[in-house]
């Protein structure tokens, strides 16, 4: 799957906006949340759905029920991906990492940072935009 700086991914763009956030961290944790919701308008997307799990970043999102939310809102097509304050968050575990990679690869899904575009298919992590 190739990937695509933000700079090129069209105005409009529908998102959904998946954060994974330690409970413990409170409201400063909340501040990604609403740094990216400010990237994201900044660059003409918009976020149609938010789901914010409380859990521990490094363990796994089989049991996050937001993170489920999230990907089942690009199936259905409600959004063309997923957008998310930092990588981590869609998966710290080779497991995850995996399935996240299959799960691009089948529908096709845009999944971003505020940093760069993911293509998880190849497990490269990140591609920074060009400046």
């Amino acid at each position: 799957m190739s990937q695509t700086a933000p700079h090129e991914v069209p105005s409009g763009t529908r998102l959904v906006l998946y954060a994974c956030l330690p409970a413990s961290l409170g409201e400063i944790a909340d501040r990604s949340v609403a740094s990216t919701r400010r990237y994201v308008a900044g660059a003409g997307w918009e976020v149609v759905e938010t789901y914010v799990d409380r859990a521990a970043p490094f363990e796994s999102r089989a049991l996050c029920e937001g993170w489920h939310n999230a990907l089942a809102a690009v199936e259905q097509r409600r959004a063309t991906g997923i957008v998310t304050p930092l990588l981590v968050m869609l998966g710290h575990l080779e497991g995850d990492r995996t399935n996240l990679a299959a799960w691009q690869a089948r529908t096709g899904a845009l999944i971003t940072t505020p940093w760069a575009v993911v293509d998880a298919a190849a497990h490269t992590a990140l591609r920074r935009p060009a400046a």
